[in-house]
């Protein structure tokens, strides 16, 4: 390891190097914020740690490493600021730049004894070495000194400020302050066109990338590498386009962007998701059983034209979709139809105009589905019970009752069973996605490891519209402490979860979010909502959730409808893609005499925002809704009165 590669660093007694692969390492494998800055670690990001192994696990980006120890800043003007370990007393205090977080670890604090300091983040780009203030002639990037020009026979390579390129070359200098830049770099237009943004947008040139480009984890959109906080991006300020000065002048057949995954193989999962049954369940169930059980009149388990399955207590009959059309079905009272009236004008064919009932096992709408060519087995009916309101898809009735071993469990030698969850009380949590489910799951016979039929069908490989350049390939996360953050979400990713990871970019993706379904409905808009990646394209504007009205981080996974200009977190709309997307609600209709004299439905409550009895918030949350007057009753005051509780 050479010279260069050992940095000293006041934060640490011994110096700094590059940790290639901190990931890989058993010291840092659950580093992946900076001790500095306080961001998570972007695939491409060089990270900076302890040269000799000591123990001590902080980590730095590059960046974070070489900022100066002093430096002046305008809310600051009357004294210096200098870099400083966080004190044990400073999380008292906030930022004073931004205001909304306490300061911890590294940041800059007043030498004069005011308490004032901010974080070291929100000092890129802000700030100005600490000098004789003599300027004479100005660069708009440095207006305090002097720029001196410098031909490229200089003895030194050195990373310019302005691109952070480390090459020999024609360059501007400080010699007061040692700030550095190509001389190219000097000579960027200020404001330009550039043939892969729009044509009507012209991009501006900063000489540090804003704050909320940090804030909310901006990346290049050509190149997708990280943002650095002190370097010079063109930025559309209309789309929240930024790029890195060097790719901003590549042609678009040279971009980044046009490097597609060559290995797309038929059969690989599309994401986002738009029928997770079709396209998860069935294949699941397929590759299980090796094929799917079509009950026929004269088969074997034709008891009396019913068929048994284990997980219920009565026998099933097979029905086809085409006797069960409202008209002629001869137990449509048993039918949850669930018809929404603004679909009228939908045009996407993939999400059914309407509903028939949602199935007890995956807790996945029930509806046909059109034969096509390439259907290994068409499905064209559905298991139902004539005796309670029970039903099942036809491959979850096909669901294999067990199963020697999940590649998702940490111990491969573990067998399952096949078991049902509560419908209203006893309701069990999936190990993987952390959803609570009141439906069909895989229960591990040998330790508490239980998983929902949708995560137990997730396939090895993926292409998602959030990483098209890539495939991305299931992963276990096995370190009991963090490992990775999901570059959707920008949550940690923790032990027993599984993850999809891009082997070339190290980009990676949690199961909760492969498993959002494409399209979604919401009760305060009329359009269907489409899931989106890049709202923030086109739309100079903050985001503000529509349902719980908090400021949404623009990069961020939303439900979004760009004719209205809503958008929703996909928490917020819980019952579809929230905290509570795997449990069945339905039509059933009870009662409970000595507490209300009204039928109650079992649903996500949305009449009132407070329970009747307990008064504790119940809005957006399970429980049970008078279906003729306004009364409600959350989930958690239902539990004393399910004994009384009368099915009708």
């Amino acid at each position: 390891m050479g010279d260069e590669e050992i940095i000293p660093h006041m934060f640490h007694e011994h110096p700094l190097t590059l940790i290639p692969n901190p990931a890989a390492e058993t010291d840092y494998s659950w580093a992946n914020l900076c001790y500095g800055c306080r961001r998570y670690f972007l695939a491409g990001e060089a990270v900076y740690g302890c040269s000799q192994k000591c123990g001590f696990l902080g980590l730095l980006h590059k960046e974070c490493m070489e900022m100066p120890r002093e430096i002046r800043h305008p809310l600051h003007p009357s004294h210096s600021l200098t870099l400083q370990h966080s004190l044990y007393d400073d999380i008292i205090n906030r930022c004073a730049v931004c205001e909304g977080y306490y300061v911890v670890e590294l940041c800059y604090k007043c030498i004069g004894g005011c308490e004032f300091l901010i974080h070291l983040r929100c000092a890129g780009g802000f700030d100005e070495a600490v000098v004789d203030d003599n300027p004479t002639i100005k660069h708009p990037s440095h207006p305090q000194h002097l720029l001196k020009f410098s031909k490229k026979t200089r003895w030194c390579s050195f990373p310019c400020d302005a691109c952070g390129a480390t090459h020999k070359g024609n360059s501007y200098i400080c010699t007061i302050c040692d700030y550095w830049i190509h001389e190219s770099c000097a000579l960027l237009p200020e404001s330009a066109h550039f043939p892969h943004h729009r044509p009507d947008h012209s991009l501006s040139l900063a000489f540090h990338t804003p704050y909320e480009y940090i804030l909310y984890y901006f990346v290049c959109a050509i190149c997708s590498g990280p943002l650095r906080m002190r370097c010079w991006i063109y930025h559309c300020q209309i789309c929240s386009y930024v790029v890195h000065i060097n790719c901003a002048s590549l042609s678009p057949s040279d971009s980044f962007n046009n490097e597609i995954a060559v290995d797309d193989e038929k059969g690989i999962t599309k994401g986002p998701i738009d029928d997770i049954y079709e396209e998860i369940i069935r294949p699941f169930v397929k590759r299980e059983r090796g094929q799917i059980f079509i009950p026929h009149d004269h088969d074997n388990q034709n008891i009396d034209g019913k068929y048994k399955f284990n997980n219920h207590h009565h026998l099933l009959s097979f029905t086809t979709f085409s006797t069960a059309l409202p008209s002629s079905s001869s137990h449509n009272h048993n039918h949850e139809k669930e018809e929404d009236d603004n679909d009228d004008d939908d045009e996407d064919n993939s999400i059914p105009r309407s509903v028939l009932f949602t199935c007890d096992g995956c807790t996945l709408p029930i509806h046909e589905k059109k034969q096509t060519d390439d259907d290994y087995v068409y499905e064209n009916g559905y298991m139902s019970c004539d005796e309670c309101k029970y039903f099942l898809h036809l491959s979850c009735f096909n669901l294999p009752p067990h199963l020697p071993s999940l590649p998702l469990h940490p111990f491969q030698n573990h067998k399952f069973t096949l078991r049902n969850a509560g419908k209203l009380t006893d309701w069990e949590y999936c190990s993987i996605c952390w959803g609570l489910m009141n439906g069909l799951f895989y229960e591990c016979t040998q330790c508490y490891f239980n998983i929902d039929i949708k995560c137990a069908s997730l396939p090895n490989t993926i292409k998602h519209a959030a990483h098209p350049r890539h495939n991305l390939h299931l992963n276990l996360v096995k370190d009991s402490r963090w490992y990775k953050f999901c570059g959707v979400c920008y949550d940690s990713i923790y032990t027993e979860n599984v993850l999809y990871r891009c082997n070339s970019c190290k980009f990676c993706m949690c199961s909760r979010c492969v498993l959002l379904p494409a399209q979604n409905k919401h009760r305060l808009e009329k359009h269907p909502l489409r899931l989106t990646y890049d709202a923030y394209v086109n739309h100079p504007g903050e985001f503000y959730c529509s349902s719980c009205e908090v400021k949404m981080n623009p990069r961020k996974r939303m439900y979004y409808c760009r004719d209205c200009d809503q958008s929703f977190h996909p928490e917020c709309i819980p019952a579809r893609s929230g905290e509570f997307r795997n449990i069945k609600y339905g039509m059933q209709q009870y009662v409970i005499p000595t507490l209300h004299h009204h039928p109650l439905r079992f649903q996500i409550i949305t009449k009132k925002k407070r329970c009747d009895l307990c008064h504790a918030g119940s809005y957006d949350k399970p429980g049970f809704q008078c279906v003729s007057c306004y009364f409600v009753m959350c989930w958690f005051c239902s539990g004393s009165h399910m004994n009384a509780l009368k099915p009708i």
